[in-house]
C-alpha cells in the first residue's frame, strides 16, 4: 500500500481500489461489532489459549523479510485480524477478572476512532484544538472529584508515568536548581508504602534519585501504610542528613486494593514540609460513588494525584491523568520553551513592537495560554481525552458510580459465599475494595496446623496449578499471586460491569472442581 496519498488512490495487490476497499471496511466493521456483542456472551470463552507457533502461523505474524510489497491480499488481511480477535483475551468478558480493568464502553472506543482519525499531536493548541480544550475541560471534571478546587493536570501514558511525574514535582518542590544543576552530592530519600505499585521504584530511577534512596514504610495487617512508621523513617532519614522530598501514599493498593489513611499520612507530609503524592490510579474511580468516596477522605491534601480512570471507570486503555493541587508546577519543572513550537517569547517582542503587524502576533499569543506541551515531558502525545469526553457527555456521573457499586456486590457476594465454606476458602485479609484475596485450601492440606511449612507449601502448589488448570480452560480468567512470605493466593478483580453473581459462582465452582482433581 502506498503511503500519503488519498482514499482513492490507495494501491492494493489484487484489488478493484474502492469496491474492495470498501468491502474490506464493511466486512471488518461488522467483525468487530460481532465481536463486540460477542464479549457479553457467557457462553463464550474468555481466552483461547495456544501455543505461540500456533499463533504465529494463524495471524500470519510474520512479516515480508526483504521489506517490500507482498502479494497479501485484502481477503488475506482480513483473515488476519478474526485470527487476532480468536486468539486475544476478551478483557470485556464478565469473566475477565485478571488486571485491574475489565469491560470497556463502546462510546469510549468511538471516541478513541474519532482521535485515531484526525491524527494529530496535543502538544499546542493550533495543531489540535479541540481535543487541547477537551482535555482542558475533563481535568477539571476529575479535579473536582479529588477536591481539587484550583488544580491542573494533563494525561499521561499509564498510571507508572503518572506516578513519575509525582517524583518530579516532588523533586523540584524540595531542590529546584536540580533540574538546571543535578544533585550536587545531595541524597534525596522517597517515602512509600510496602505494597504500594513498583512504578515508584523504577522512577527513583528515571529521575536520578537511585532505587535504594526508596524506602519501603511498614503496612498493617490490610495493607494501609502505618503513619507512625512513615513519621519515624522521615525522622530517621533526616537525622542521617539526608534530604525526604516525597511521600507516596496509595489509594487502593495493587494486590489488596488497600486505602492509606490519606488525612494522616498528610499530617506527617505536612509536618515534614514534603511533597504529598496519592496514587489513586486504581482506587481514584471511588470517589464517583457517593457510597464509596470516603475511602479517598483528604484526597484534597494530596500535593498531586495519580488517577486511571480505564480502570475502575471502564475507559479504554489507556486513560490516565496526573493532577496537581497548585497551578504551575508542572510547568515549572518541565517547561523547555522549544521555540519551535512554543513561540511566546517571539510573539510578545513582535506585540511590544506595536504597528499592523502585532495585531496578528496578538491573535496568536492569546491562544498560546491553552498549550498542553510545556506542561508534560513529553513531546509527542496521543490524545486521550476524547473518549473520557465523550463517555461524560453521553452519560453523566450516574454510569460510573454503578460500575463501582457493581464491584462492591460481587465483592459482597463472593465473601459471603467463601463464608459458608470456611474448610475450603480463608481470606488473605478483608477486602477494602473491588481485590479479593483468598486461599483455597486442599483438601490434602486441610488437616495441617495453620501456619505449618507444609500447610504452606501445599496451599501454593494448589492454587498455582488451579489457576492454571482454569486459564487453560479458558472460561474464567483470574489472576494469582504469592506476597512476600505468604503462599500463593487468588486474586480476582471485580471492576466489570458486566460481572454477575453467576459469574462469581462459575469461578468458585471452577476453583473447587479442579482442586478436587488435583
Amino acid at each position: 500500500m502506498q503511503t500519503g496519498h488519498s482514499y482513492d488512490d490507495v494501491a492494493l495487490v489484487g484489488c478493484e481500489v474502492n469496491k474492495d476497499l470498501d468491502q474490506f471496511l464493511d466486512r471488518t466493521w461488522a467483525l468487530l461489532k460481532n465481536y463486540w456483542q460477542q464479549n457479553q456472551d457467557p457462553e463464550e470463552k474468555v481466552v483461547n489459549v495456544a501455543p505461540a507457533e500456533t499463533i504465529i502461523d494463524a495471524v500470519k505474524i510474520k512479516l515480508n523479510e526483504n521489506g517490500d510489497q507482498s502479494d497479501v491480499s485484502l481477503d488475506d488481511l482480513f483473515a488476519s485480524i478474526e485470527q487476532t480477535l480468536k486468539y486475544s483475551v476478551r478483557t470485556s468478558h464478565p469473566r475477565f477478572m485478571n488486571q485491574l480493568y475489565g469491560n470497556t464502553d463502546i462510546f469510549g472506543i468511538m471516541g478513541e476512532l474519532v482521535t485515531t482519525f484526525c491524527n494529530t499531536n496535543i502538544h499546542t493548541y493550533e495543531v489540535s484544538p479541540v481535543f487541547t480544550l477537551m482535555e482542558n475541560e475533563v481535568i477539571q471534571r476529575f479535579c473536582k472529584y479529588m477536591g481539587y478546587e484550583e488544580g491542573e493536570g494533563v494525561f499521561a501514558p499509564g498510571g507508572s508515568i503518572c506516578n513519575i511525574y509525582g517524583l518530579l514535582l516532588g523533586r523540584n518542590h524540595a531542590c529546584p536548581e536540580i533540574r538546571l544543576e543535578g544533585f550536587g552530592g545531595k541524597t534525596l530519600v522517597a517515602f512509600t508504602s510496602a505494597e504500594s505499585h513498583y512504578s515508584i521504584q523504577k522512577g527513583a530511577n528515571l529521575c536520578g534519585v537511585g532505587i535504594r534512596n526508596v524506602i519501603n514504610v511498614k503496612c498493617d495487617e490490610i495493607g494501609r501504610m502505618i503513619p507512625a512508621e512513615l513519621d519515624a523513617a522521615i525522622a530517621k532519614a533526616k537525622a542521617e542528613g539526608k534530604t525526604p522530598f516525597f511521600v507516596n501514599s496509595t489509594a487502593g493498593s495493587t494486590v489488596r486494593g488497600a486505602f492509606d489513611d490519606i488525612n494522616a499520612i498528610a499530617d506527617v507530609c505536612e509536618k515534614h514540609n514534603v511533597w504529598f503524592h496519592l496514587d489513586a490510579a486504581w482506587g481514584g474511580s471511588a470517589a464517583m460513588s457517593q457510597k464509596r468516596k470516603h475511602l479517598l477522605a483528604g484526597s484534597n491534601r494530596a500535593d498531586s494525584i495519580t488517577w486511571d480512570p480505564h480502570k475502575g471507570m471502564g475507559m479504554p486503555l489507556q486513560t490516565a491523568v496526573i493532577l496537581t493541587k497548585q497551578k504551575g508546577v508542572l510547568k515549572a519543572v518541565n517547561e523547555f520553551k522549544a521555540e519551535y513550537l512554543f513561540k511566546d517569547a517571539n510573539l510578545e517582542k513582535i506585540v511590544a513592537r506595536g504597528g499592523e503587524a502585532a495585531k496578528n502576533a496578538a491573535a496568536e499569543l492569546s491562544e498560546k495560554k491553552y498549550d498542553l506541551g510545556d506542561k508534560t515531558f513529553q513531546c509527542g502525545r496521543h490524545i486521550d481525552a476524547t473518549k473520557t469526553w465523550m463517555m461524560f457527555k453521553i452519560y453523566g456521573d450516574k454510569y460510573f458510580s454503578d460500575r463501582v457499586e457493581n464491584g462492591f456486590r460481587n465483592v459482597e457476594y463472593i465473601v459471603a459465599e467463601m463464608a459458608k465454606k470456611p474448610e475450603m476458602f480463608e481470606l488473605v485479609s478483608a477486602p477494602m475494595y473491588l481485590n479479593v484475596c483468598f486461599w483455597y485450601i486442599p483438601p490434602s492440606a486441610r488437616g495441617m496446623a495453620k501456619g505449618s511449612v507444609e500447610r504452606k507449601q501445599e496451599i501454593d502448589r494448589a492454587v498455582q496449578s488451579i489457576r492454571r488448570s482454569m486459564h487453560m480452560d479458558g472460561k474464567v480468567f483470574i489472576n494469582y499471586q504469592p506476597q512476600g512470605e505468604l503462599p500463593n493466593f487468588f486474586r480476582p478483580i471485580l471492576c466489570n460491569s458486566n460481572t454477575t453473581t453467576k459469574d462469581v459462582d462459575i469461578m468458585l465452582q471452577q476453583i473447587e472442581e479442579f482442586g478436587n482433581k488435583l
